[in-house]
């Protein structure tokens, strides 16, 4: 009976001692299935973050070049409607003489155009800063405008050329309805002689201005600087 009491005793110690050592590995187990809960959700609220700077994201303001589109679109509507009001207006009440010369000022005047938009982007920006620092008259004002060649091309080529393209055409006819107004059956011939005058005069003096101006685009941009300069104070 003694031998059976001892050998129930350490059977009983044995079994708590499994006990004891069994506990920390299923609590080990516990925490380890805890923890996989605990990323879902931290993967989750990243999920979330990730999703809401995506939505931020998407939602951009418009960008510099967007606004400067809208802006030079506006701009040359009105310009244009104001002109062609002009030109008409000039066109059915002024003597023959004034609307050839405002034809022949619309030609210079794209002409002159194109070349400093020609002369800007090709201009180069070394030059130009060596006068700015000389503080020579009118270099800053002409290292704004290569530094904007773009918007400096696009006004001065695109905007003011088409609008001169637009008024020279209108002031076109309205020369042939003067000169033929004596003889209607030439009117045909002399539209296509006259028609075709302004636009060989247009293209062929293109041609040559922007040979000059991509030659001296540095004596062009400076030229233009010091008359922007008159108007408005450098910084």
């Amino acid at each position: 009976m003694g031998t059976d009491n001892n050998n129930a005793t350490v059977y009983e110690d044995r079994n708590n001692d499994s006990a004891e050592a069994l506990t920390p590995q299923a609590s080990e187990k516990q925490e380890g299935e805890d923890k996989p809960v605990k990323a879902v959700k931290s993967e989750t609220g990243n999920d979330k973050k990730h999703k809401d700077d995506r939505g931020k994201k998407s939602k951009k303001p418009l960008n510099k070049g967007t606004i400067w589109t809208i802006k030079i679109t506006v701009v040359t509507f009105v310009l244009s409607a104001f002109f062609s009001f002009i030109s008409e207006l000039t066109s059915s009440n002024a003597h023959i003489s004034v609307m050839a010369i405002l034809l022949i000022v619309l030609v210079a005047l794209s002409i002159v155009t194109d070349a400093i938009g020609v002369a800007a982007t090709s201009c180069d920006l070394a030059p130009l800063l060596a006068m700015a620092s000389r503080k020579e008259p009118g270099s800053k004002k002409a290292i704004m405008l290569v530094k904007n060649a773009e918007r400096v091309s696009n006004i001065c080529c695109d905007v003011i050329g088409d609008i001169c393209g637009i008024i020279s055409g209108a002031c076109t006819i309205a020369l042939v309805i003067e000169i033929t107004a004596d003889s209607p059956t030439a009117n045909y011939w002399v539209s296509i002689l006259l028609s075709s005058i302004v636009a060989a005069v247009t293209v062929g003096g293109k041609s040559f201005f922007k040979t000059i101006a991509v030659n001296n685009s540095k004596e062009l941009i400076m030229f233009v600087a010091r008359i922007l300069s008159v108007f408005s104070k450098e910084k």
